[in-house]
């Protein structure tokens, strides 16, 4: 990178490297003292200026603006008793909304509790309550949602929970007649500042919490080797309730990198935005950049992408290709066809991506590759149940050491304590490496397919399915093995694009193919295959992560009971109609 072509200078960016007071609580107001552009429009948000976007323009949101509705909300909340270490409720549609409030309420010393809007709403506000939220602000409909979720029997929270429409905030609240006292809060490197839940795949959504310094390990390295040259321009369209929403958000403000904020992760929507802002690099969950069509972005803004960020979980090959095909990036010094594919895996409770893997379209080695930790990461290790470290090649559980993890869990303190084996947190994930120091991502825990013949790890045999078919999403689970009782089978849910989806006749088919392809690659074949009519029947969760607990409740007898339309087993063909 040249750090001389950046928008925050260099001196600038060392001084906020060198700021050992910065931390996640307090960013902003280190950023806005330090920066020199406080008036350049930094902020875009598509929901709140759409007329303007109908037209063409580009009105944006500057570091002056945010401080200024910083102080208004804070203002308002200390009126509402909102003291250090309350505990403020987040519920809203809008990412602008929610970094605004994000950066008010942190400032008073307070807890942010951000809830995505996806949830279903008696999870939420179970969420809420088990969190010990006394005030929430968010839209309208939400904030009813949750009343009535509190309503119920046996429902309500430990204490009243006041509630205010986010929007009549925005509109009402004032400026304070007379500077805060004490504010911003000076954060001691152990205060709480956000709980930012799970993406409850595997169950419950947890609580994990984020402290000032242990959300802020792995930014300040950052600091100064996150690419952003001056022609640079980001699309997020994390889930900006979470906490890699909040991150990179957070980020871009520090490193002062326009940034458009889409609220709506779908494909259609992203590729939209790539075409009206044109940024030269996109960050969103796999099934956001999964969705996108490359042939619906514009020539015009493909010329400008240079970069693709996935995080959380780690990406398919055949979500990534269609995407590196576009845009132009540069390799010492020289301009080359193609984009990269930064493809990172990282979790609720990391607080960051801690490994990360390059893809370009010339790229061979795929097959689960994550790469290598990053250099926020002290250590990294494949461990057996009992924490014993084991030899490259053997598949085992993903143990980590690094200062950015959780401290914990708001509602579960046993839980953080049980997450931890020999001096290692343990992610939920399986893993293997390769004696070149590579590391492939097999599996969650959960997922892992318990056959007669040993495990099966499902996410090697997603891959080739998906490379197989061409489907938009697929997902391969474990479903009962009615010849061997208490042991399990993986059979694959496989769903195509609305225009270009097989007929439930062409199950069989499929399933032979993905057969021959996962025995050529030494891996276990499918039992059964089942063409999902919808996304409906392959359920994702509020972050775009499939709910593999469903399918698993779903198809548990899939190979024992009558056929179906759009089912194929192994050894058995349907009747074409």
């Amino acid at each position: 990178m040249n750090i001389l072509g950046t928008h925050r200078s260099v001196t600038q960016r060392l001084r906020l490297t060198a700021d050992r007071q910065l931390g996640a609580g307090d960013f902003f107001w280190h950023t806005w003292r330090t920066a020199r552009d406080r008036d350049r429009p930094i902020l875009f948000h598509p929901d709140t200026m759409s007329p303007a976007w109908d037209r063409g323009e580009m009105p944006g949101v500057s570091l002056n603006d945010i401080r200024i509705a910083a102080i208004r909300y804070a203002h308002w909340y200390r009126t509402h008793g909102v003291r250090p270490s309350t505990h403020v409720g987040v519920f809203t549609r809008d990412g602008l909304y929610g970094l605004l409030h994000h950066i008010a309420i942190t400032s008073l010393g307070a807890v942010a509790v951000h809830c995505n809007p996806n949830m279903v709403m008696g999870t939420a506000a179970e969420y809420f309550r088990r969190t010990r939220t006394t005030l929430l602000v968010g839209d309208a409909d939400l904030l009813a949602g949750c009343a009535e979720s509190w309503s119920l029997p046996n429902a309500a929270p430990d204490r009243p929970v006041l509630t205010e429409d986010i929007a009549r905030l925005d509109a009402t609240a004032p400026l304070p007649p007379a500077p805060l006292t004490g504010f911003p809060y000076r954060h001691r490197r152990d205060d709480l500042v956000m709980i930012s839940h799970s993406s409850g795949t595997t169950g419950r959504p947890k609580a994990p919490v984020f402290t000032h310094q242990s959300f802020f390990d792995g930014k300040r390295e950052r600091l100064w080797t996150f690419p952003s040259l001056r022609s640079d321009r980001m699309l997020t369209t994390l889930p900006h309730s979470h906490s890699a929403g909040i991150s990179y958000l957070s980020m871009a403000l520090m490193l002062g990198i326009p940034t458009l904020i889409l609220d709506a992760a779908d494909g259609a929507s992203a590729a939209r935005a790539v075409n009206w802002f044109h940024p030269t690099f996109v960050l969103g969950f796999p099934l956001t950049l999964a969705e996108i069509d490359p042939s619906r972005i514009t020539p015009d803004a493909a010329r400008h992408i240079h970069t693709w960020n996935g995080m959380g979980d780690a990406s398919h090959e055949r979500h990534i290709r269609p995407l590196t095909a576009l845009g132009t990036r540069r390799d010492g010094g020289k301009a080359l066809a193609g984009s990269a594919y930064v493809d990172g895996l990282g979790s609720s409770e990391m607080g960051m991506v801690l490994f990360k893997q390059v893809f370009t379209p010339q790229s061979a080695g795929f097959g689960r590759l994550i790469g290598r930790p990053v250099k926020a990461v002290q250590d990294a290790a494949v461990l057996d149940e009992q924490g014993r470290r084991l030899p490259d090649g053997e598949a085992g559980l993903l143990g980590v050491r690094t200062p950015s993890i959780t401290p914990g869990y708001w509602d579960d303190p046993a839980l953080g304590k049980e997450s931890v084996r020999n001096g290692y947190f343990l992610t939920g994930d399986v893993v293997r490496r390769g004696g070149d120091g590579q590391w492939y991502h097999l599996d969650r825990t959960p997922d892992v397919i318990r056959t007669a013949d040993g495990p099966v790890y499902s996410l090697p045999l997603e891959e080739e399915v998906l490379l197989t078919t061409q489907a938009l999403d697929a997902a391969v689970v474990a479903v009962d093995d009615p010849e061997a009782p208490g042991t399990q089978r993986p059979a694959a849910v496989v769903l195509f694009a609305a225009d270009s989806g097989p007929g439930p006749h062409d199950a069989s088919v499929l399933l032979n193919r993905c057969n021959e392809a996962l025995t050529g690659r030494g891996l276990a074949p499918l039992s059964a295959l089942v063409i999902a009519v919808d996304r409906s029947a392959l359920p994702v969760g509020p972050t775009g992560k499939v709910l593999k607990r469903q399918l698993r409740a779903a198809h548990q007898d899939l190979l024992s009971r009558a056929a179906e339309a759009g089912t194929a087993r192994r050894g058995q063909r349907l009747p074409t109609p």
